[in-house]
């Protein structure tokens, strides 16, 4: 039987705690070389009726499929995520989750719910690894959904004591701070602009869809400061500034990924500010204890997200456990019997 499970399903399934145990072990597993993370693959529809898959073309706001895969051993589950972007319709975005011991399909799971969690969760694990020591005042850039997950997952794991919160739209900026004071009980205020944002900001989070950078880094008024960069996955796009990414300590979300899509290192690398061999690690590198964690005597350090897939299987593999548990969703008969004739 296979279990299908829908947004309304997920909702209240979890705590946010729980998808920052599944990330983390999702990235410990991959560094110990016990996953296997497949790369975001894209079939962009073009104006003209053909379809590529050739970034160099800069498809920004074409039609796509996108699809990105992996396998985790530990915990005998594999995965697909196939979502569209740019049609008419709304969102599409699915998982599929295999066993990998009997090659059951185990459910297919809507995402949009689950994302909204996953992605806080993957700031949260950055963010206890690589953040300074001891209290943090964080610069935020972008007061959307994602925006407020992200706040709360930072605090479950770190010691956050105040947010300054730039975004261009006023009114749901003052909503937003006013909300996330009160559910965080901690000050959550907005600024005018990015400098003040950054004023004795010791981490910097990035949840924008802007193409520049939306900080001038030399503003930056700590010796000490690490960015969770959340927002943009695009190679001709970035949300920090080529001094920043230059004199960091550099961790991708995954090796292939981080180079195939971060516009924050590949733009560098083609303007020979930077080489692939300046890259300090992956995230999976630095949970597993491949590469040491913050060190004390670290300036800069920045986290590329752009969404992999090894995060996906460990989420949907905890999920489907527990739905089982509670006897959450539909489940439905693949493997029927079947005649082998015209």
């Amino acid at each position: 039987m296979t279990l299908i499970l829908r947004n309304n399903d997920l909702q209240g399934l979890f705590k946010l705690e729980d998808y920052i145990e599944a990330v983390e072990l999702g990235y410990r597993e991959k560094g110990k070389g016990r996953a296997a993370n497949f790369a975001r693959k894209c079939a962009w529809f073009d104006k003209d009726g053909s379809v590529h898959s050739d970034r160099s073309r800069r498809p920004e706001g074409l039609p796509a499929l996108k699809f990105k895969a992996a396998a985790i051993s530990d915990i005998s589950a594999a995965g697909m995520n196939v979502y569209t972007t740019g049609m008419t319709g709304d969102l599409q975005t699915f998982q599929l989750l295999f066993d990998t011991v009997t090659g059951e399909l185990l459910s297919i799971m809507e995402v949009l719910y689950y994302d909204w969690f996953k992605t806080a969760a993957v700031a949260a694990v950055a963010a206890k690894y690589l953040s300074p020591e001891g209290p943090l005042k964080m610069a935020l850039f972008g007061s959307g959904r994602h925006a407020r997950t992200e706040l709360h997952a930072v605090k479950a794991v770190c010691d956050l004591q105040r947010v300054q919160v730039f975004s261009r739209k006023e009114e749901p900026l003052r909503k937003f701070c006013v909300s996330m004071s009160k559910e965080l009980d901690i000050e959550v205020v907005p600024v005018l602009s990015p400098d003040h944002a950054l004023e004795g900001a010791n981490m910097v989070t990035t949840m924008t869809t802007s193409a520049q950078p939306v900080f001038d880094s030399k503003s930056l008024t700590e010796s000490q400061v690490h960015v969770n960069a959340m927002g943009r996955h695009d190679p001709w796009a970035r949300e920090v500034d080529e001094n920043f990414v230059v004199n960091s300590k550099v961790v991708l979300d995954e090796w292939e990924c981080g180079l195939d899509e971060a516009g924050e290192v590949l733009i560098p690398i083609a303007d020979g500010l930077m080489t692939t061999e300046d890259v300090y690690a992956d995230l999976g590198d630095v949970v597993s204890g491949n590469k040491p964690a913050r060190q004390k005597d670290w300036t800069y350090s920045i986290f590329l997200s752009g969404g992999v897939a090894v995060e996906d299987v460990a989420v949907a593999k905890m999920i489907y456990e527990k739905a089982i548990a509670n006897n959450v969703g539909e489940e439905i008969a693949f493997g029927l019997p079947y005649e082998w004739e015209m």
